[in-house]
């Protein structure tokens, strides 16, 4: 027979590491995206600081579930749920090593080029902006055991890839020299792939989450 006794202590004891993990990721990225605005290389310091902490983080959190799996036996549903936390960890050591990418990026365009063209930094904006509505949209529905609003998600999913779309062709559009060269602009296409791989790791957690609470599949990219 199962073993619930503690299980939902445990299980919200994850949910509530699970959030702050989530709101450390949020952070290194909003000062990475911001310091790609104001062409600041310094946060690339503080990046790879947060990249070494979210490796013992994921690991902790891998024990803590693991431990849930090995004590309590869960049933289908639970296992469900406890192989989406897992995903979750690691989707957010995703969001912070690509945190990482871009203040690298941000380090290296700060050497090259003067000053960034509008036409770029605000759909690298827009971006940013969409993709922290999808993190907060996952995070209450992975530590409340809301159900994924899929509109919502669709939504923002489908504007991140439309401002994706602008920045790329704000950047095929600039002359050969802007922002430094070649070389810069290719850290602006890292930046800006970078923020579309994040956004699409939330949505697909997205997918995981409502399959497990509901044993189906749901498309949501």
């Amino acid at each position: 027979m199962p073993i619930r006794t503690g299980l939902d202590e445990r299980i919200k004891s994850v949910q509530n590491e699970l959030k702050e993990y989530f709101e450390e990721a949020k952070h290194i990225y909003d000062d990475a995206i911001d310091a790609f605005t104001k062409l600041d290389s310094q946060v690339y310091s503080e990046a790879k600081r947060a990249r070494a902490k979210a490796r013992e983080v994921n690991w902790d959190l891998t024990n803590d579930l693991l431990l849930i799996l090995a004590l309590n036996q869960p049933l289908m549903q639970d296992l469900r749920i406890i192989a989406t936390y897992l995903r979750a960890v690691d989707t957010v050591e995703r969001l912070i090593r690509h945190a990482r990418d871009i203040a690298r990026s941000d380090r290296s365009i700060d050497e090259d080029a003067d000053e960034l063209p509008q036409e770029i930094v605000d759909p690298v904006l827009e971006m940013h902006q969409h993709l922290n509505a999808l993190i907060d949209i996952t995070v209450v529905c992975l530590t409340k055991g809301q159900e994924v609003p899929a509109d919502d998600v669709r939504k923002n999913w489908r504007l991140v890839k439309d401002s994706h779309a602008k920045a790329v062709a704000a950047l095929s559009s600039l002359k050969s020299d802007t922002m430094g060269g070649k070389a810069a602009r290719l850290e602006v296409v890292n930046i800006v792939n970078r923020v579309d791989r994040s956004a699409y790791n939330i949505v697909r957690l997205n997918g995981m989450w409502h399959h497990a609470l509901n044993n189906e599949n749901i498309i949501l990219d």
